[in-house]
């Protein structure tokens, strides 16, 4: 299988980068273990801020190392370069930092969290295409399968109110969702390990029944709960990923890869009619979802409002954009001018557009989206041109293209950008895809022409990377704070003095803000003390500002009813929710 082009680096490293076991030990943790972690009580932000740094923290450490040696030693002697799809990368990278210049900020604490995690996308791109060998890929493709394999005994705990029998489920009883926290998440986890699963079956070498066995086992527990999360968008997802990668290994690596391709689609099937024997209630859901396409096809799948605010958004600032991670907090405001164009369109608050493309047109304008699509549409030429031309390429690099369509079907309805965890796998699919298929479009400079270019990107590059620690480094700290300050067993003044540290916290500084605000409030109510409230209705005002979000919305608008001011009412209502069940007064 792998007697074509190979995926191995041979070219001679005076000083290599990094130590090859270093590194792939670093990239195993942050492409296997952040679906498996989630932050617990401990912290505020009880699900995400683990998953963060189990993720970023090993590529950061990564960065600050090859940066310096970089930096010190030189391009020509650690052979560092950057290919085209990274070059057009890093300026669609320099296009977003300076796109506040022009475009504004409403919410800063969002626009750093959201860069940092590009950023970060951009460096493992980097380290994947000199770095990430076949012992890697091999490495972390056998642990995403496990791990997906743990994630379904997770879930099928959960959906049975067992999770407390291990105390590493994230506790959600009654929920199918693993410790991803959401189920087209958790279905988007368990497409890419199908579709990892489907490689390691396909690419087992002749004799080794035992490697195909595993893979067989593992890949039907995988499947079982892929078909248990009831996700359209996952299984559609895993569907194109398997029908690409099969294309590949019978046109380009030979006929007599369909038997193996046979027995997946049977695999499939049998778990398919295991799932349907003994879980009807699921099964019924999955139907009905089905149906709905058919039923109601104009609706696509209940997400036209939202690409229709979305397209609104885009439309009012086509040439600037909203600015990155900005979406969210422009979001009711679209929905309140769409509604004005569509008034039969149906009211939906979100954060995200679950159109990944839409999202970016929206936030980085014309401009930084032609630059995303021009990334993308060069990957889908060259690897088009791959299967076209029976070009001679690693399996690798068909599992990394395959890999890739599976990512693009799943960005058309959901939101795999926007987590770190999954990304960081679609970053190694382009590393692995574009070093081998890549049409030269562009050619940056080779590692002697590129002396001090390299050195001063190296330079900056770990510098960045130990900012970053120290921001992440310094946020968990913050969040931490926040926890201590929504514990309302401690005294006051503990809690009040954990309030101000997360204050002066840049990176939950919101966060921070919200919660002081809605305390202001409360505390003034049990008080009775007008003034307090006073003050933090007027914080409150100042959140929503910055972050309109529909819980501030339909509190605010309840709080404007209560003290008869017109003006606000008015404000409020423009926006079109629905009215809150919800008290209008802190309890």
């Amino acid at each position: 299988m792998n007697d074509s082009r190979t995926i191995e680096q041979n070219v001679e490293v005076k000083d290599p980068l990094l130590p090859g076991g270093l590194f792939v030990v670093f990239f195993f943790i942050s492409l296997v273990f952040p679906n498996l972690v989630f932050s617990g009580p401990y912290f505020y932000s009880t699900l995400h801020l683990a998953k963060w740094a189990v993720a970023l923290v090993p590529v950061a450490l990564c960065g600050i190392a090859a940066g310096i040696r970089i930096a010190v030693k030189g391009t020509v002697r650690t052979s560092f370069r950057i290919d085209g799809f990274a070059f057009v990368w890093l300026i669609l990278l320099l296009y977003v930092t300076m796109q506040p210049f022009w475009s504004g900020l409403r919410s800063p604490e969002t626009f750093f969290r959201e860069w940092f995690f590009f950023a970060s996308l951009w460096l493992a791109y980097i380290l994947a295409v000199l770095l990430a060998d076949r012992r890697l890929l091999r490495a972390v493709l056998w642990g995403s399968l496990v791990n997906c394999a743990l994630s379904v005994v997770f879930a099928e705990l959960q959906i049975r109110g067992a999770n407390h029998v291990l105390p590493l489920i994230l506790p959600t009883p009654g929920h199918y969702i693993a410790n991803t926290g959401q189920q087209n998440m958790l279905a988007l986890w368990l497409a890419m390990g199908g579709l990892n699963g489907t490689f390691l079956f396909f690419s087992a070498e002749r004799g080794r029944r035992g490697t195909m066995l595993l893979a067989a086992v593992l890949l039907s527990v995988v499947f079982w709960g892929l078909i248990s999360t009831t996700s359209r968008s996952g299984l559609l997802s895993l569907f194109l990923g398997f029908l690409v990668l099969s294309c590949y290994f019978v046109r380009n690596l030979g006929r007599r890869n369909i038997r193996r391709v046979f027995s997946v689609v049977l695999i499939f099937i049998s778990v398919l009619g295991l799932n349907l024997y003994l879980n009807e209630g699921r099964w019924g859901r999955l139907m009905y979802k089905m149906e709905d396409i058919a039923r109601n096809p104009l609706s696509i799948a209940n997400r036209d409002s939202i690409w229709a605010t979305s397209w609104t958004m885009y439309t009012s600032r086509p040439l600037r954009g909203v600015g990155l991670g900005q979406y969210k907090w422009h979001y009711l405001e679209a929905q309140r001018e769409m509604l004005k164009k569509w008034p039969r369109m149906k009211w939906q608050y979100t954060h995200w557009a679950h159109n990944e493309f839409l999202q970016w047109f929206a936030e980085a304008g014309t401009f930084g989206g032609i630059l995303m699509l021009f990334l993308w549409g060069w990957w889908a030429v060259s690897a088009f041109r791959i299967f076209l031309k029976k070009s001679r390429c690693s399996a690798e690099a068909f599992w990394a293209s395959s890999m890739v369509a599976l990512f693009l079907f799943d960005a058309l309805w959901t939101r795999p950008f926007h987590r770190i965890e999954n990304a960081l796998w679609l970053v190694l699919a382009f590393a692995a895809a574009n070093r081998e298929m890549l049409l030269p479009l562009v050619s940056p400079p080779p590692p002697e022409e590129f002396e001090k270019g390299g050195r001063l990107l190296g330079g900056v590059t770990a510098a960045v990377c130990m900012i970053g620690l120290i921001y992440l480094g310094n946020g968990m700290w913050g969040d931490r704070m926040l926890r201590l300050f929504t514990n309302e067993q401690r005294a006051v003044a503990e809690r009040e003095a954990a309030l101000e540290r997360a204050l002066s916290v840049p990176m939950v500084r919101d966060l921070a803000e919200k919660e002081g605000a809605y305390y202001l409030i409360s505390s003034g109510q049990e008080r009775k003390d007008p003034e307090s409230v006073s003050r933090g209705l007027n914080r409150l005002m100042t959140v929503f500002s910055k972050e309109p979000h529909v819980r501030e919305l339909n509190y605010l608008r309840q709080w404007s009813i209560r003290l008869e001011n017109e003006a606000l009412v008015d404000e409020f209502t423009s926006y079109g929710a629905p009215a809150s069940k919800s008290p209008p007064v802190s309890q």
